[in-house]
């Protein structure tokens, strides 16, 4: 799709899509009937200025959308995101480890509340993460700038195509290179709501697992784990059942000197861009302590 963006209007080159109806174009780029409602409703979405249905003919004409429909309350915080990419419907962020990614019904800071404050000033983007990280798990997070957008952004994970890769530093040794699936189902455990295990009844939970690095002498090893679902402690429930658990993971596994957070970082995401209609990757480094455990891993 070519587009521009003016204020909060999205011109479109109608010669750039492959639609013909607005039902079509909807049905591509927005699956959320309530909002298509909304849109044709409030008039936010036009044909050379006029006002749509969903059968209208859009071939040769000029396309409008509003992409921030709303207005937001925002309140201004000292701590501002850490932010990694941003376009007109993503924005890419590095949380930091102790901080949720929305609040849990307490006061405390959460990442949602410092993307807030980052758009406390264009109170009409909004701050929706598409997903999830642990509290004590640091790395990246997609937020959604666009209410319009956000439904494709949510298909686009249910499908699979916003893929997120972590790195995980476990206790015990394993070999270099070697490459393991953990295809085990996870529910909840009835003595402790907080905590996941692995159960026959539970969800599905497919994790893609490579040996990247090896320190045999500290007794750690360093792995690259894929989702290919992404339930709750997922990565850390696994890695627990093969008899690798993460440092410093109060749940699954034991306390360590070797760094001084829980060794799980969500180090890239891969996913398809719904505008731009292009495969993109997003990668930060790793904070200080687990990189000098990576490196140390490497020798």
């Amino acid at each position: 799709m070519r587009y521009t963006l003016e204020e909060k209007w999205l011109h479109i080159d109608i010669d750039s899509l492959f639609v013909k109806t607005i039902q079509e174009f909807f049905d591509a780029y927005i699956p959320s009937k309530k909002i298509q409602h909304l849109l044709i409703q409030n008039k936010q979405i036009l044909l050379d200025g006029n006002p749509v249905k969903r059968e209208d003919d859009i071939v040769g004409l000029h396309l409008d959308l509003m992409i921030y429909p709303q207005t937001y309350e925002y309140e201004k915080t000292d701590n501002q995101p850490d932010i990694i990419y941003e376009d007109e419907i993503l924005l890419i962020v590095n949380k930091p480890k102790g901080v949720l990614v929305h609040s849990d019904g307490s006061d405390e800071l959460t990442l949602a509340k410092m993307v807030g404050s980052y758009f406390y000033d264009r109170n009409y983007i909004s701050a929706y993460p598409i997903h999830r990280l642990d509290k004590q798990t640091s790395g990246l997070v997609v937020f959604s700038k666009s209410e319009v957008f956000q439904p494709l952004l949510d298909q686009l994970l249910s499908n699979k195509q916003i893929r997120r890769s972590y790195l995980a530093f476990v206790e015990g040794k394993m070999k270099e290179g070697s490459i393991l699936t953990i295809d085990k189902p996870i529910g909840k455990d009835r003595h402790n709501p907080n905590k996941r295990i692995i159960h026959k009844n539970g969800q599905s939970a497919l994790t893609k697992v490579r040996c990247v690095a090896c320190n045999r002498s500290k007794d750690y090893s360093v792995l690259l784990c894929t989702l290919e679902t992404g339930r709750t402690h997922q990565i850390r429930v696994h890695l627990s059942s093969i008899g690798h658990p993460i440092l410093n993971d109060d749940l699954y596994g034991h306390s360590s000197d070797l760094c001084i957070r829980m060794g799980l970082f969500a180090e890239s995401i891969e996913l398809y861009h719904p505008l731009k209609e292009e495969m993109m990757e997003v990668e930060t480094p790793l904070p200080k302590d687990l990189n000098k455990l990576y490196m140390e891993g490497l020798r």
